[in-house]
């Protein structure tokens, strides 16, 4: 399959790199834009899921002290910390691969060719929820996903170099949570790639693409946004997701 690599980063603006996607989204909906994989960073943000709300999920007084930028995605899931550490990306695509309306084959079909690129590296990687990836018992990669007529977005960080001092300061996890994991703080339930492994940036991100080549027969070409998907973005990111009403306010 004939697959857009995309390597875009708007390092200091998370907010615009979550319109850009939904705009390629939407464009690949349309069947104007090719399936994607989109490679991208952030260099100092925290991203929320789009049923939450930053002061539930965010320490608010560290997160504006080191000047985070909140953003909120178009998916679910917990909040994440994202830095020059992390590796970022997204499979936006029509649905090839017959998942329908089931959330966990998807979760299956796009997380498993990471974690086997792992372990062919004889690393001890595992994916024992719905949509975390851990190495030797701690996690790395977190992930989000929607459906939306027969086409998938399918977003994924992970932890490779990260600040995890940083991340377990900006995050509220709920004791529950971490009592349900067996650990006692934020740090000792995440890890880095390149701490258990000594993978770094390059290689982890190799280990992505060989994965989805290998096992979802992607042909790699190297593309730009269109004209369509960035103008799409520009009107995405001023009426949605740089807006207070978005970032700030739950979402029913």
């Amino acid at each position: 399959m004939k697959v857009r690599l995309l390597v875009k980063e708007y390092l200091n603006n998370p907010r615009l790199s979550l319109a850009t996607e939904e705009a390629i989204f939407k464009e690949v909906i349309s069947g104007r834009s090719p399936p994607t994989l989109w490679l991208w960073r952030h260099a100092n943000a925290v991203v929320i899921g789009r049923f939450q709300i930053p002061e539930e999920e965010l320490n608010m007084n560290y997160v504006e002290q080191k000047g985070l930028i909140i953003a909120k995605r178009s998916t679910g899931g917990g909040a994440i910390y994202q830095d020059l550490g992390n590796v970022i990306f997204s499979v936006i695509s029509k649905d090839y691969f017959g998942i329908g309306s089931d959330y966990v084959k998807l979760y299956k079909i796009m997380i498993g060719p990471f974690v086997d690129q792992l372990r062919k590296r004889s690393i001890n990687a595992d994916s024992p929820g719905l949509n975390d990836v851990t190495i030797n018992g701690k996690k790395v990669m977190g992930t989000a996903a929607t459906l939306s007529k027969e086409t998938i977005l399918f977003h994924a960080t992970i932890l490779v170099k990260s600040d995890l001092e940083a991340l377990a300061s900006a995050l509220k996890v709920p004791k529950e949570k971490l009592k349900d994991k067996g650990v006692e703080s934020v740090s000792h339930r995440v890890t880095n790639v390149y701490d258990e492994t000594g993978m770094g940036i390059l290689e982890t991100t190799y280990a992505i693409m060989e994965g989805y080549a290998e096992a979802l027969d992607f042909e790699y070409e190297r593309g730009s946004l269109t004209k369509e998907e960035v103008e799409l973005a520009s009107r995405l990111y001023d009426e949605k997701y740089n807006t207070k009403k978005w970032i700030f306010e739950r979402e029913i």
